[in-house]
C-alpha cells in the first residue's frame, strides 16, 4: 500500500512539473493583412471583401503566394466558399523553389456556406537533426490556389486565413522576425 501510495505522489508530481502544452490559439500571421505583399495570379482578380467575415475573394482558376518563414508549430487556419453555383476546389500547400507539396484539397460545391480548413504547418518550422535543413530560416511559399472542378465557377472565398501558434511558438516567432528585420542590410 505504501509504495503504491508514494507512485502515485510521485506521478502527480512530477506531471505538475512538466509545462503544458498551450492550445494552438494566437495568431502569428494575418494573411489579410500581408494581402498587398502576395503574389497573386491573375493579379487584378483579387480582392479583399467582407461576406460575413473578411475574406479574399479569388478567381478559380487563381493563385495566390506569400513568402515568408513560418512559426514553430503553426497551423494554417480559413474558412472557404463560393459564390456562384458551379463546384471549385481549394488547395492550399507549401513550397521552396525546389519541391511544391500539396497539404489540403477541399471542394465545395454549395454557395453560400463557410467550410472551415486546418492544415498542419509545423513541419516547416523548427529544430531539425540535419546538417542542411534549418526550416526556420527558409523563406516558404505558402500557396492557396482554386480550380474550376466543372462549369463556370463565380468568386472563391479565403475566409480570414491566418497562421497561428501556441503561446511559445508566437514568442519565439516574434524574436526571429525581430532578430532578422534587426540583421538585414
Amino acid at each position: 500500500m505504501m509504495r503504491h501510495t508514494i507512485a502515485v505522489v510521485l506521478l502527480l508530481v512530477t506531471g505538475a512539473c512538466r509545462t503544458s502544452h498551450d492550445p494552438l490559439a494566437i495568431p502569428a500571421i494575418d494573411l489579410l493583412k500581408e494581402f498587398d505583399r502576395a503574389d497573386r495570379r491573375p493579379h487584378e482578380a483579387f480582392s479583399l471583401v467582407n461576406r460575413d467575415r473578411p475574406a479574399i475573394a479569388a478567381p478559380a482558376p487563381g493563385r495566390i503566394v506569400w513568402t515568408m518563414t513560418l512559426p514553430r508549430h503553426g497551423e494554417l487556419r480559413t474558412a472557404v466558399a463560393i459564390e456562384g453555383a458551379a463546384p471549385v476546389r481549394f488547395r492550399i500547400g507549401v513550397s521552396d523553389e525546389r519541391i511544391y507539396e500539396q497539404l489540403q484539397s477541399v471542394i465545395v460545391a454549395s454557395p453560400g456556406t463557410w467550410t472551415d480548413v486546418a492544415v498542419d504547418l509545423s513541419a516547416y518550422a523548427g529544430w531539425k537533426w540535419s546538417l542542411f535543413y534549418h526550416p526556420d530560416f527558409v523563406a516558404w511559399h505558402v500557396a492557396l490556389s482554386t480550380d474550376a472542378v466543372q462549369g463556370t465557377p463565380g468568386r472563391a472565398l479565403w475566409g480570414t486565413p491566418e497562421i497561428v501558434t501556441d503561446r511559445r511558438g508566437a514568442i519565439e516567432y516574434e524574436k526571429r522576425r525581430r532578430t532578422t528585420r534587426n540583421a538585414a542590410p
